[in-house]
């Protein structure tokens, strides 16, 4: 069963991947075919080349190490689909009907369907004996329990004035539904649980960590990419670039903690025994 959701899960795979490149390169040689106001469109404009760029060889090169059934490979391709499911959520529900309409469809629900063959498929007790418990595992769910903080007091802040003060968000009420909604489910939700899963030693917290991170990766430098001027969008010159910094850095030394096998000294399974896989 494990062996059959996988093989599924990787020709998922290829497919997205070949997607994700023709959207990517439609949208960025041929801008025209966009129908939204500037606010979404300068998004559009770097989510694209950022996609083609970086997020599709992370998904390639991850998915290779998968099939080689290297275990590191299997968690970042796992977080890749994650990073496509959220990503093209954006595209399929915020962007104004046009041409891409279908690929947007078939995206969200192709890397959905990945991601949880993928799930299915992964040897949890490889996660167990690979990645034992070590000190460092604590500052990466300090940094996680930060990450859904920050991102579930600015949205929820945010909604509490509107609701409370009919204070209108600065992005906008429709843009920030949107926004809100996806960052609410895909990753403070997610994010919560894994610090509360990684600082108690369950394996699953270090999977779902991984994926989370990963997306986190992508989507710090896209905002980071953003806030800086030389891009000439309506973002340019974000003062929340030292925040998007802050937690792309965080994100990177997170994964390289939780994706070491190597425990520190005086950190072995045995001092720390994981919990059972739940």
């Amino acid at each position: 069963m494990k062996n059959h959701a996988l093989k599924t899960a990787y020709r998922l795979s290829i497919l997205i991947a070949v997607l994700m490149a023709v959207q990517a390169l439609a949208g960025m040689f041929a801008p025209g075919l966009y129908r939204d106001d500037t606010f979404a469109l300068d998004a559009w404009r770097l989510n694209d080349p950022v996609t083609l760029l970086l997020a599709l060889p992370t998904l390639v090169a991850a998915l290779i190490a998968a099939r080689r059934e290297s275990l590191r490979g299997t968690l970042v391709w796992l977080g890749a689909l994650q990073f496509a499911l959220y990503n093209y959520a954006f595209y399929l529900f915020g962007a104004a009907l046009n041409v891409f309409f279908p690929l947007y469809v078939a995206l969200f629900a192709l890397s959905g369907f990945a991601l949880i063959f993928g799930l299915v498929g992964l040897d949890i007790s490889r996660v167990v004996t690979t990645f034992p418990p070590r000190r460092t595992d604590r500052l990466a769910a300090g940094y996680l329990a930060f990450w859904a903080l920050v991102l579930g007091v600015a949205w929820i802040g945010q909604w509490a004035g509107f609701v409370f003060a009919d204070q209108v968000p600065g992005i906008g009420e429709e843009a920030f539904r949107l926004i809100a909604a996806l960052d609410l489910a895909f990753v403070v939700a997610p994010v919560g649980l894994a610090s509360v899963w990684v600082w108690r030693r369950r394996p699953w917290g270090r999977v779902i960590a991984v994926i989370i991170l990963v997306k986190g990766v992508l989507y710090s430098t896209l905002l980071s990419a953003a806030s800086l001027p030389l891009f000439g969008t309506e973002w340019g010159g974000d003062p929340l670039l030292p925040l998007w910094l802050v937690l792309l850095a965080g994100a990177v030394a997170s994964l390289v903690a939780l994706l070491s096998p190597v425990a520190s000294p005086g950190d072995s399974p045995a001092s720390h025994p994981a919990r059972p896989a739940e």
